[in-house]
This record gives C-alpha cells, sequence and structure tokens, in this order.
C-alpha cells in the first residue's frame, strides 16, 4: 500500500508541475493515473467506513473482538455501492464547479478566451449531466440508510416524534432536543412519507422509539443535511441554467451566470464536508453501528498523548493544505497557456501585439458583434 501512495503522489508530481517538462501525452497519462489511483483509494476507504455504518460479515468471539467471516460481505456490506457511487459522484461535481469557477473568472476579466471558453462549457455539462444523478443517487442512499441507520434518518429529518399518517418535510427550522420538537417549523405536510416511502400516508417512526441515549447529536445532523442538500440543488439550478444560456447562445457572454459559477466554486468543498459530518455524527452514538458504542471504543492512552499528537496532525495537516490551496489559488489565477493561436486574437497578433499583453492593466480585448477593439 505504501508504494501506490509513493507511485499515485509521482504521477501527481508530473501533473500538477510537468507539462512544460514531459509534453503533453505523458502529462495526460499521469493525469490519468492520478484519477485511477484515487478511484481505486476512495474504494477501500468508502469500503471500510461503510463497514461501521453497515456491519456485516463477521462475528465476536469471547473477548469482545470482530472476527471476519465472509471478506465479500464485509467488502461489499449493505450501504458500500451506494455511498461509493454518492461520493465519487461528489467529487466530479466539486471538481466540475473549481475547473468552472476558474473559466467564469477568465470569461470574465477576457483573459485567454479560448482556453476559458473551453474549460467554462466542460464544467457546465459536467454540472447539467451528473447533479440531477447525484440527487438521484443520493435519494436511494437515503433509502437505505433508512433501512439500516434509521436514527440517523430520523435526526436528519428531524423527527422527534412518530408520524402515523403521514410525516412532514421539515425545510427549516431550529431543533430542540430539550422538549423534542423542531422549534419555528417551515413545513410541507406528508412530503417525508412520500420522499421515503412513496406513499403520502406512509407511517414513519420518530426518535419516539429509540431510548434517548442512542440519539445522535440531532441539531448538527439537522443543518449539516441541509447544508448538503441545499448546495446540492444549488449545483442543479446553476447545470440547469447554463443548458439554456447554452440553448440561446449565451453560455459564453452572461455575466451572471459568470458571477454564480464563481460563487460556487467552492460549494462541492462544503457540501462534501457537510455530507461527512451528516454521515458520521448521525452515526453516534456508535463506532460500529449497531454492535459498539464510541463511549467504550475509546483506547487507554493517557490525555498528554493524544493532545500531543492531535497538535501534530493539525500542525502537519495545516502546513500540507495551506500551502496546497495557496498553489491551486495560484495556478487557478495564470493566464491558460494554449499552443494554438487563438481565433479572438488574431487581429492583436498582426498587430504586433502580443495576446497576453493585451491582458494587463486597463487594457483589454473586447469582443462585441464580430468587431475587435483595444
Amino acid at each position: 500500500m505504501p508504494q501506490c501512495v509513493f507511485l499515485e503522489a509521482g504521477f501527481l508530481g508530473v501533473m500538477l508541475f510537468g507539462l512544460n517538462r514531459v509534453g503533453p501525452k505523458l502529462h495526460f497519462f499521469a493525469t490519468l493515473m492520478v484519477a485511477t489511483g484515487t478511484l481505486i483509494s476512495a474504494t477501500w476507504i468508502l469500503s471500510a467506513n461503510s463497514w461501521m455504518q453497515t456491519p456485516a460479515g463477521f462475528a465476536i468471539n469471547d473477548a469482545g473482538q470482530f472476527i471476519p467471516v465472509d471478506w465479500w460481505r464485509i467488502v461489499f456490506n449493505p450501504s458500500f455501492p451506494y455511498r461509493l457511487v454518492h461520493m465519487v459522484l461528489a467529487a466530479y461535481l466539486t471538481t466540475a464547479f473549481v475547473v468552472g469557477a476558474c473559466g467564469a473568472w477568465h470569461l470574465i476579466r477576457r483573459t485567454a478566451p479560448r482556453r476559458a471558453r473551453k474549460m467554462f462549457s466542460m464544467a457546465m455539462w459536467m454540472a447539467a449531466i451528473v447533479a440531477p444523478i447525484q440527487i438521484f443517487a443520493g435519494d436511494m442512499h437515503g433509502l437505505n440508510t433508512l433501512e439500516h441507520q434509521p436514527a440517523k434518518v430520523m435526526a436528519m429529518e428531524g423527527h422527534y416524534q412518530s408520524h402515523p399518517d403521514g410525516a412532514p418535510l421539515i425545510l427549516l427550522g431550529i431543533p430542540n432536543s430539550t422538549d423534542k420538537r423542531v422549534d419555528y417549523a417551515i413545513e410541507v405536510p406528508k412530503l417525508s412519507s412520500l420522499i421515503l416511502k412513496h406513499d403520502l400516508n406512509a407511517p414513519l417512526a420518530g426518535l419516539d422509539t429509540i431510548p434517548e441515549e442512542l440519539h445522535p447529536p440531532v441539531s448538527v445532523v439537522f443543518w449539516s443535511f441541509r447544508v448538503m442538500v441545499g448546495l446540492g440543488f444549488a449545483m442543479l439550478g446553476i447545470g440547469l441554467w447554463s443548458l439554456w444560456c447554452r440553448y440561446r447562445g449565451t453560455l459564453e457572454s452572461n455575466v451572471w451566470l459568470h458571477r454564480a459559477a464563481i460563487v460556487m466554486g467552492p460549494a462541492g468543498f462544503v457540501a462534501v464536508l457537510a455530507g461527512w459530518v451528516t454521515t458520521e455524527v448521525g452515526r453516534q452514538p456508535y463506532t460500529v453501528y449497531g454492535h459498539l458504542l464510541t463511549a467504550n471504543s475509546v483506547a487507554p492512552i493517557a490525555a498528554p498523548a493524544v493532545a500531543a499528537s492531535l497538535i501534530a496532525f493539525i500542525a502537519v495537516y495545516f502546513f500540507v493544505f495551506g500551502a496546497g490551496t495557496f498553489y491551486i489559488l495560484r495556478l487557478m489565477a495564470r493566464l491558460p497557456r494554449d499552443p494554438m493561436p487563438d481565433l479572438d486574437e488574431g487581429p492583436l497578433r498582426s498587430s504586433g501585439i502580443m495576446p497576453g499583453l493585451a491582458t494587463h492593466g486597463a487594457t483589454h480585448t473586447n469582443i462585441q458583434g464580430g468587431r475587435h477593439g483595444v
């Protein structure tokens, strides 16, 4: 496994720093290898995490240890396929909106229009195609969670009480775990039953059917779920908006769409984090759902040792992710370079002005109605 990590890191270095050193073909191959390695890593990480959510293929010996019995059932546990698809699609959407924001930024500034148009168009195709698929995949994942982790869904929906004649969909509100209700709730009657059971009048159990000590932290799960879903529908909105602009022929000129794409640039990261918060906090109070409480899985390590390792992790990750974020932002702000002449910049070349020069200071290329002006 360490060899695979180093191999992936090597290809990542070629992808980030090697375009002008190894040529486009080898650079593209390195990019494919990074994508493949990341997908393989995600598969095993999600399999392990999914097993803690929906454990299968194991036995517990007299010492209380989990013993593997069927590795196929362990790896391909009940929630793994749904969570893998949901996470991979989330990664595609996250990447699409980062690329789209970068392309939109250069379209607004009118820098390197040929590359910026290609970046923005490809990103918007990804958003328009993947966002509705992701919403469908998320719905299927939610039904799987209702089957295997009903308490998590109850917390996500804010259902403190059972609803025998159809449960409402609570859009917004303030969970009140003391009085077991959602204060100031804005809700749609019976819509939750329709979504989760495909029947307006289907009964849905609430947290009142579960011992209180086994309730997950409702407020955290309730709000993180809404952040994730809200951003998901916002991504869908951007994708549909881009299709309309593409149909009207204004995809590359609609400044409001470009501004919205820039604002939505980090949305994928926020949605992914909110989704993981929903998953992990919603699993509480269990480490292995239904079998091992978090309180019983604490290691016998002194608090100072835990604090030292935690501080070390924070320092290292802050440096690594800080440096990576700084580099990526610098890379996004740099003018996209194209070895082929840009058709929009032909007159600038013929007049002896280099295309990049027109993008600095107050001098810009303005393309309107087929005429070029500087």
